[in-house]
């Protein structure tokens, strides 16, 4: 089977096409430095013209220096509430499963990888999926408060293994904050108008 031809990669005018949906608030880490957060990654994700139009999504992510994640997803429509809870459980199952990818190098080939090792490696990573997710699933959400722009505001939230998922309503929009109990607690999370964080001036302009 004939290799699949690696996806182009965006030009900046498409990125900032992108960005450009996203026209008002977004969400972000208040003064992310007071925390020990570095912000390490800044795009949009999802699909744009996809039936499920909370797929689409702002994101920044922030690590520790000790290397733990905390992102802050704003979804361009807020979600229905019928999906809230699937939404906080796969954001806690994707940010429990993320560790796993290193276990597994995607670009490993038949020539190059015992094709044996190569099966187990899938099939144990595999496992681990199904049952991250199933152990998530297990697990009640919560209906708690959650601080956004210093306002209390009613969220949906489940934690496993000491990492939370927190669906909020903000504005028009919806966040989606993951990350350690400890930090999701403490950290200040406020909206503020789009704009470049990451690249600085030589990056895209929003």
């Amino acid at each position: 089977m004939a290799d699949e031809p690696s996806p182009t990669p965006e030009s900046w005018e498409q990125i900032v096409a992108r960005f450009a949906r996203f026209s008002g608030v977004v969400g972000e880490v208040d003064d992310p430095l007071t925390w020990g957060l570095d912000l390490v990654e800044e795009e949009v994700t999802g699909v744009s013209d996809s039936t499920d139009p909370t797929e689409e999504r702002f994101l920044r992510s922030y690590r520790t220096f000790a290397g733990e994640t905390v992102e802050v997803e704003t979804l361009r429509v807020p979600a229905t509430p019928a999906q809230i809870e699937d939404i906080v459980r796969a954001a806690c199952s994707g940010a429990l499963v993320a560790p796993l990818h290193a276990d597994v190098d995607p670009g490993a080939s038949p020539e190059v990888a015992d094709v044996t090792e190569l099966a187990e490696s899938y099939q144990d990573y595999r496992s681990a999926m199904r049952a991250i997710v199933a152990e998530v699933d297990d697990v009640p959400c919560e209906s708690r408060q959650f601080h956004v722009d210093g306002t209390a505001k009613r969220c949906m939230r489940v934690t496993v293994r000491n990492v939370t998922a927190v669906y909020s309503p903000a504005a028009d929009r919806g966040l989606v904050v993951t990350g350690p109990v400890d930090l999701v607690d403490r950290i200040d999370v406020i909206t503020r108008p789009i704009r470049n964080l990451l690249h600085g001036e030589e990056g895209p302009r929003f």
